[in-house]
């Protein structure tokens, strides 16, 4: 009896202190994840202010960030079981931002991020993204992007800007006078009933520690501790408190002709004009055409688009998909797309040019036309020397 006693001791004292090694031990895991986080996050911090071409010097190279939203859908599913994902599938997304790379690779470092980027790359950022919903989670995007505008500089660039050239020469234009600069775009809040057009957040750039940018970070603070509502979504308390800072003259705006959200004569070009076949006439220097991913989303007549596959796109005959396909192009240059006939009326046909016509096949195809087929209705039938 002494004896099974002396052993049931001595179980409950190792159970204690194995519960005892087991606590220390977590405890010491913790600690050591803690360092590995600010570890990574010195890492980064040094990176980033310390690269020879980050430095604050004539030939500072800015940075290019790209957010990109990875939200909960079912467009594409994991498996069958799930039904969903939180991958970011929108295939189009990597043709956009893939102009933007290849426009502009050399003059900026580009950064693709997300919502963990902010405790990475933002000093004592210490919000949990995964526990925050809209409307106030589009709120605290905005002051991550400003704070990483205010403190690093560069450009905010949406990943569905279809880039056509390279933003050197907006970063340049827009930070004049050392000033903040965001871009026009449609309005959709409730100052549209007076305005087609309203500076938007979404697209906008600075220097590293612009004073206007730090005011503006200051006032989505504020917005964000007063509000938990859509109120000012609704509002478009933002864009109207960086509308007023424009009329003041205190940041520069860029005109919604450059990244093609109006026409020449002024027309909003809405994403029905993106995806339909008609031309659309655009200014001919313009940076890009920013495709509104938001509206396509929560518009069920275009959700399609959203599915499309990169190749489903390149081929689409849509308006928006031939600019994405000018954009893709190896050798893509700036220019945008004539409508049907412009050729025709305004160049004239030369002499040694061989006439291509539709074959008789059922097949789409066209061929060099044969010799002696009589056709008057060829561009050069008249000439004395035509036997086409």
């Amino acid at each position: 009896m002494l004896f099974q006693t002396k052993n049931l001791t001595n179980i409950i004292l190792l159970i204690i202190a194995l519960a005892g090694v087991g606590f220390l031990y977590n405890r010491y895991t913790d600690k050591l994840d803690r360092e590995s986080d600010t570890e990574n996050y010195s890492a980064i911090h040094k990176y980033l202010l310390t690269d020879p071409d980050l430095v604050d010097t004539k030939n500072r190279k800015p940075i290019l960030w790209i957010p990109v939203k990875y939200e909960y859908n079912a467009r594409n599913w994991l498996s069958f079981g799930s039904r969903s994902s939180t991958n970011l599938n929108q295939p189009y997304m990597y043709l956009t931002v893939k102009s933007i790379i290849n426009q502009c690779d050399e003059s900026f470092h580009i950064c693709l991020i997300d919502d963990s980027s902010f405790e990475k790359l933002i000093p004592n950022w210490n919000i949990n993204m995964k526990s925050i919903s809209d409307p106030v989670l589009d709120y605290i995007r905005q002051l991550g992007l400003a704070k990483i505008l205010y403190i690093y500089g560069g450009i905010i660039c949406p990943p569905s800007f279809l880039c056509m050239r390279n933003l050197s020469e907006m970063y340049k234009i827009g930070t004049t006078n050392h000033k903040m600069f965001i871009c026009e775009n449609i309005d959709r809040n409730i100052t549209s009933t007076t305005k087609e057009f309203y500076p938007d957040t979404r697209f906008m750039g600075a220097q590293k520690e612009n004073p206007m940018v730090e005011k503006l970070v200051e006032f989505i603070q504020r917005t964000i501790s007063t509000d938990y509502t859509s109120q000012a979504e609704f509002l478009g308390e933002i864009n109207r408190w960086t509308e007023s800072k424009i009329q003041k003259n205190k940041i520069n705006l860029i005109e919604g002709k450059m990244i093609g959200i109006k026409t020449m004569d002024d027309t909003p070009v809405l994403v029905d004009n993106l995806l339909s076949n008609q031309y659309l006439d655009l200014y001919p220097k313009l940076y890009g055409i920013y495709i509104p991913a938001d509206e396509i989303l929560t518009r069920v007549h275009y959700q399609w688009f959203a599915r499309l596959s990169p190749r489903q796109v390149l081929e689409s005959k849509v308006i928006i998909c031939k600019y994405i396909l000018l954009a893709s192009s190896p050798d893509a240059k700036m220019g945008v797309i004539e409508p049907l006939g412009t050729m025709a009326r305004d160049k004239q046909v030369e002499k040694g040019w061989i006439g291509y016509y539709h074959t008789d096949l059922d097949a789409p195809v066209w061929g060099p036309r044969p010799l002696m087929t009589n056709d008057t209705a060829h561009p050069l039938a008249n000439e004395p020397d035509f036997n086409g």
